[in-house]
């Protein structure tokens, strides 16, 4: 029971801090007009959850409870950038979490590029088959990937910090 209650504290918390940070971001400009374009700082709760050893499950849930949430709160739910936002969230959620469990080739870094790699990819093929409805928006890709390898760098920075000046004891849900 306790093991359950903990559990769903650090979802609970994560969800919390990633949906927040969603909000504020929505307020950040990108330094390039990238159409839908977003920082991606609301993945570090997610990239925290893989690497502190919540299950696959429960890192979807915090996907997709901070993409639900954030976008009610920035007034973008069920808007096109909500469905490619929620499409990357859980595309990263998910391929963070199956690299982070079943290879020990990647450290966090590693993990949270790979990360914005598969957002990024998805966020696009959703534009491209439901929003836009042409390849051509795949051109944004080098941008987006650039963008990405940045967030992804300050997200794992982040995270790194937060291991080492906070005892998170792992647990496996």
């Amino acid at each position: 029971m306790v093991k359950r209650t903990k559990t769903i504290s650090h979802i609970a918390i994560l969800t919390a801090l990633a949906s927040a940070i969603y909000y504020v971001e929505s307020f950040l400009p990108m330094p390039v007009s990238v159409p839908g374009a977003r920082w991606g700082f609301s993945n570090f709760p997610l990239l925290l959850s893989v690497v502190s050893g919540i299950s696959v499950t429960n890192t979807l849930y915090i996907a997709l409870l901070k993409t639900l949430l954030g976008s009610i709160l920035s007034g973008r739910f069920l808007s096109p950038m909500f469905w490619m936002g929620l499409g990357g969230s859980l595309a990263s959620a998910l391929s963070m979490s199956l690299f982070f469990k079943f290879t020990n080739k990647f450290g966090i870094l590693g993990i949270s590029e790979i990360g914005a790699f598969f957002s990024n990819a998805v966020q696009l093929i959703i534009a491209s088959l439901f929003i836009v409805k042409s390849a051509n928006v795949f051109w944004y890709f080098p941008y987006m990937l650039f963008f990405g390898i940045i967030t992804a760098f300050i997200n794992a920075t982040i995270v790194n910090y937060i291991l080492r000046s906070v005892n998170l004891d792992r647990f496996k849900s």
